[in-house]
Formats: C-alpha cells, sequence, structure tokens
C-alpha cells in the first residue's frame, strides 16, 4: 500500500534558470547517450585523506582561499557531461564568498540551464543546497522537501515527453537508516508513473541497502 505524506510538505513546481552565455539546447545528446555525474562537492573543499574531514572542517563554515581553484578545477571536469546532480553546494553566503556554487559551475562548465535547490536556509552563514545543471532543456523540473528532520531534498526532472519521458531523481539522503528508508519510499511513490528512471546523488549508504 502506497502512504501518502503529509500535506505541508510543498512539492515546488520550477522553471531552470537560464545561463545567458550559453546557446539553448533543447534537443537530446545526438549521440542518442546521456553523460550522467553526481559530485558532492562538499562546498568546494577538498578531502583527500580521511584526517582531512577532521582538520579541514572548519571550512564548512568560514571562506577559505582554496575554494575558487577548487571550484575552478571542478567547473573543468564538469565540461564531460551532459547532466550534473550536485550535493552539498552552497547558494551564496558568508562561506562562500556569497558566490552561488550552482550558477558558477554552470557558468565554469558552460551549462544552459541550472537550478539551486535550497533545503536549509542559515541566511548569510550558510545556504546548504542541492543543484543541477543541465545540457537539455527539462519538460518538469519539482522540487521536493524529503520526510524526516528538515534539510534534506530531492529534485525530480523530466526529460522528453510521453511513453520515451525519462524521470531523473536528484536527491540527497538522510544519515540515518529509518528515514532514509522513508525518503526511499517517497521517491519510489514518485516514480510510480514512469516506464524510465535515473536515480542520482549522494545516498549515504550502499547501492544494495537501496533495493
Amino acid at each position: 500500500m502506497l502512504r501518502r505524506w503529509p500535506a505541508k510538505r510543498t512539492i515546488g513546481l520550477c522553471d531552470p534558470q537560464v545561463n545567458p552565455g550559453c546557446a539553448p539546447a533543447d534537443e537530446w545528446p545526438q549521440n542518442g547517450s546521456l553523460r550522467l555525474l553526481s559530485f558532492n562537492i562538499q562546498v568546494g573543499i577538498s578531502t583527500q585523506r580521511y584526517h582531512h574531514y577532521l582538520t579541514r572542517s572548519w571550512q564548512h563554515l568560514l571562506p577559505h582561499a582554496g575554494r575558487s581553484g577548487n571550484l575552478q578545477r571542478i567547473g573543468d571536469l564538469l565540461g564531460d557531461f551532459d547532466l550534473v546532480a550536485l550535493q552539498e553546494v552552497d547558494g551564496g553566503s558568508l562561506r562562500s564568498g556569497y558566490v552561488n556554487q550552482v550558477e558558477h559551475l554552470a557558468h565554469l562548465g558552460a551549462f544552459p540551464y541550472w537550478y539551486q535547490q535550497l533545503n536549509r536556509n542559515l541566511g548569510r552563514l550558510a545556504q546548504h543546497s542541492n543543484g543541477v545543471l543541465s545540457r537539455v532543456r527539462p519538460s518538469l523540473l519539482e522540487n521536493h522537501p524529503l520526510p524526516g528532520p528538515p534539510g534534506r531534498g530531492a529534485m525530480l526532472l523530466r526529460l522528453r515527453e510521453g511513453p520515451d519521458a525519462v524521470a531523473v531523481v536528484m536527491m540527497h539522503l538522510s544519515l540515518g537508516a529509518r528515514t532514509r528508508t522513508r525518503q526511499l519510499a517517497y521517491i519510489r511513490e514518485l516514480l510510480g508513473d514512469y516506464r524510465h528512471m535515473v536515480l542520482m546523488g549522494d545516498m549515504n549508504t550502499h547501492a544494495n541497502d537501496l533495493l
């Protein structure tokens, strides 16, 4: 039996932002394949070893000189992909130097379309967000707060129309197993009418636990 989640979780029907520096590209890639990437950028922090999660944790809260260079390297990488899901991006606050990192990466990677999903608004201190970058204009874009404590979200994108439509869900799931189970149940219900689907994001668990 499908569970209906509380009505207070408002679903937002959104339009993607348009990057004026790129020509619109509404068509599917000519080779028929879509190159996908999911990337938790940790607000532009470079963590190469486990101890960096402790020694560089202050960079989640405060600006630092290396963030701009890290974002530039990420932007160079993104140019090889058609659709990118971003997690742990900042929408423009003190810690990011008031740079909307989703918009910034859209410019660096030359993506015509982008969207920032703000999940935890701490004002000038932090704008915790997910993001999407796309070379194909979505025919539908929905903003979904996920069940559980506030701060986790998913975005539903529909590419194409009719029976060939592809549903793409980009998400950042909870650390807790019980809450994560509720969130996945919500996403399964969300995808109920689609034949073709893609799940992307930071699941905070192993692939086997998603089955």
